[in-house]
């Protein structure tokens, strides 16, 4: 969780800066927007999240992060106050839909499983899989 809110921290700013810009560039579609949120302000939200042991509750920051965030980008699925002083707040799913992402686990898993393949394509960890092991020794439990 430590990391988790480090990197939020510095998404927020970098997110503060980008959504500036974004806004003073009134003719962007919200996918063109996605595209600039993903390259730029999620890199900095998910780095290192490859090696995080991701709770619930880290899952639920991180993806309320990124739905207000697809709320900024949208045009058509934006939350909108009611006559009666409530709020309504389309569907996340069409709010991504929109903006052009996916949920944050996705975009996690994604990045995971593109460590793990690297990992596994090295000669070196074959090597390291077909050694025997030492006589006495406690069996290794293996992460993946």
């Amino acid at each position: 969780m430590p990391a988790v809110r480090a990197n939020l921290l510095k998404a927020r700013k970098v997110w503060k800066r980008l959504g500036k810009l974004l806004r003073s560039e009134g003719d962007l579609t919200p996918r063109v927007k996605g595209l600039f949120y993903k390259a730029v302000v999620q890199s900095v939200l998910l780095f290192g999240s490859e090696t995080w042991a991701v709770t619930e509750s880290s899952l639920r920051v991180l993806e309320g992060f990124h739905i207000r965030s697809a709320y900024r980008m949208a045009t058509v699925n934006v939350p909108r106050k009611l006559n009666n002083n409530t709020w309504f707040y389309p569907k996340n799913e069409d709010v991504l839909e929109e903006v052009g992402l996916f949920t944050i686990q996705k975009y996690i898993e994604v990045r995971r499983q593109t460590i793990a393949d690297s990992i596994v394509d090295r000669p070196i960890f074959k090597l390291c899989w077909d050694q025997e092991s030492v006589r006495g020794t406690v069996p290794h439990l293996w992460w993946w």
